[in-house]
């Protein structure tokens, strides 16, 4: 087994009993000494555990791990983490390689900086991402955690800043020659990290904090010599912490009224801390008193200041939202959308001219149809009722299909019609059912009397994409494709539809005797353009009314906290 045991932050006591009594059990005990460290020798250590400790630097731990895995799936082997086990990245790579070596692992937590922070009197939940400092160099200045800090910022929450250490770091030449010889260690302090902080606020100019901000330095938590001092980080820059370990906390705006309290009790300069509290956060310093006079009093007040931090986080947020991408796209998708019912409703109003114009078009008188017909004069007189004369040819007759007539299959008949000039016309002659699809069943369809035929000119349709080809050798005409009927019947790209006859008893016998069913006198023009007008109108107002509150000021609790400051305040008299 691999046991992996928190020691907590200060000395040799702080372990648990559990993670005692695994240290006891243990043949072989490690103790990694990079990523923290403890305020005491490893021999206290092994005096209190009665055990052999054996100190894991950072090439033991991440290099030749293997060495600490060794035999730990037949004896128990200790792994000793200052602070809590999972503080550091490395600690969970080694748990991985011991699962791949199906080594059993049990963690045993303790204490870390990670809420033993909350002892500066700052409260736990209201800490944003914790950053990682490391020590400048003439070459190497990284400024990422800068990027941290302010998305802290922006919503009011504390920063936890941990600070560099260096334990048993090489030079560049001691490590290029590979010898091993080692720097003498060194802690980061928090003036040190404050100086950098200053460096990079000037470097990069976005106000994630100041000089004045407020910020907690504490140094060696958790031991009987701990050290919490608060003030700007101006103040900070000049207090001696004394001995490792440093960190250093960044105050956010929502700073509720108990935490302001405790920063004064830990105060570098109590005065300055609280003109900076009530200028920057609106905390004043009266609570002292307010408590001990009444609870109740001192109710109201902390009640008024934490809504003056919520509207304080909320104008922060409002106005990050107001510039937000999101915002810019949803300002975006109202414009669009006016501007496409703008043209859906231009659009209607030409569909609804187009439409009167072929119903004036349907009702007019029947004109005969010129010999030779062009394409614009087929656009222009669509829908037109036409007068023409000649003899079918059946022998070129086509049927388009599969088609239906209310429910029923069959199929258009196409028939090309002899003029008295030899020139051919197409003409849609209309439905028979599939039943009389051999013309021997339809004798009656197959008159070859000179006729005359009053019918509408049409455009040719449009093929659909998924409509197959035809094919006029076999007979197969899946659509009214006119330029191939045309070519196979030597007629002119000219298409007529015949109408269907009001009579119901004519209609009747048609169907029966398989006489062509003429098509029916109506515009099959689609007319949707106020559908979409009404949908494109509707989602330009949703969306509108949507960016709307997107972008209105929230309501701030100003006249709450008047009232009750004004309430406290007659309290306090």
């Amino acid at each position: 087994m691999l046991y992996i045991v928190g020691l907590g932050l200060s000395d040799e006591r702080d372990i648990t009993v559990k993670g005692l009594e695994a240290v006891k059990g243990s043949e072989r005990v490690y103790l990694e000494a990079y990523t923290s460290i403890l305020m005491v020798p490893k021999e206290r250590l092994e005096a209190f555990y009665g055990k052999e400790v054996i100190v894991a630097h950072r090439e033991t731990v991440e290099s030749n791990s293997d060495d600490i895995l060794r035999d730990a799936d037949k004896i128990d082997v200790s792994l000793l983490v200052v602070g809590d086990p999972y503080g550091a990245t490395t600690h969970s790579d080694l748990v991985i390689r011991a699962h791949e070596l199906n080594i059993p692992v049990k963690t045993i937590h303790n204490a870390s900086i990670m809420n033993a922070v909350g002892s500066t009197g700052l409260q736990l939940y209201s800490f944003g991402q914790t950053i990682s400092m490391v020590f400048f160099t003439e070459t190497w200045r990284p400024d990422s955690f800068y990027d941290r800090i302010n998305e802290n910022a922006k919503i009011g929450l504390h920063t936890l800043c941990l600070l560099d250490i260096k334990v048993r770091e090489q030079s560049i030449e001691n490590m290029m020659r590979n010898r091993p010889i080692y720097e003498p260690p060194r802690y980061m302090t928090v003036n040190q990290a404050v100086e950098q902080l200053l460096e990079v606020e000037e470097k990069r100019q976005e106000k994630a904090y100041t000089e004045d901000t407020i910020a907690v330095g504490v140094s060696r938590l958790g031991s009987d010599d701990q050290v919490i001092k608060a003030g700007t980080l101006k103040q900070l820059l000049t207090v001696d912490f004394g001995k490792p370990l440093h960190s250093l906390v960044l105050v956010g705006s929502r700073l509720h009224l108990l935490e302001a309290e405790i920063l004064r009790e830990n105060a570098v300069d109590l005065d300055a801390l609280n003109l900076v509290l009530k200028r920057d956060y609106g905390i004043d310093n009266r609570l002292s008193s307010v408590r001990q006079k009444s609870p109740c009093k001192c109710a109201i007040r902390t009640y008024a200041q934490r809504l003056h931090a919520d509207d304080s986080i909320l104008q922060v947020q409002w106005k990050n939202q107001l510039y937000s991408w999101k915002t810019l796209g949803l300002c975006a998708i109202p414009l669009i959308a006016l501007g496409l019912g703008v043209w859906q409703t231009q659009r209607l109003k030409w569909k609804l001219s187009l439409l009167d114009e072929v119903n004036d078009r349907m009702h007019r008188r029947p004109i005969a149809l010129p010999m030779k017909i062009t394409p614009d004069e087929i656009n222009r007189n669509e829908y037109r009722r036409v007068i023409v004369h000649g003899v079918f040819d059946h022998s070129r007759e086509m049927l388009v299909g599969p088609r239906s007539y209310e429910t029923e299959p069959g199929f258009l008949v196409i028939t090309p019609l002899v003029r008295e000039d030899g020139s051919r016309v197409l003409v849609n002659r209309g439905w028979i059912k599939r039943e009389l699809k051999d013309p021997k069943d339809r004798p009656e369809s197959q008159n070859t009397d000179p006729v005359t035929v009053v019918a509408f000119v049409r455009k040719p349709p449009t093929k659909n994409s998924f409509v197959p080809d035809s094919d006029p050798e076999k007979g197969l005409w899946y659509c009214i494709d006119v330029e191939p009927m045309a070519r196979y019947s030597g007629s002119q790209e000219v298409l007529l539809e015949t109408i269907e006859s009001d009579s119901v008893a004519a209609t009747i016998h048609s169907i029966k005797n398989g006489v062509p069913l003429g098509v029916p006198q109506q515009v099959d023009i689609r007319n949707n353009h106020l559908q979409y007008l009404i949908t494109w109108y509707s989602l330009a107002a949703i969306t509108g009314g949507m960016l709307f509150f997107r972008l209105r000021k929230p309501k701030t609790s100003a006249s709450t906290v008047r009232r009750m400051r004004s309430r406290a305040g007659k309290m306090l008299q």
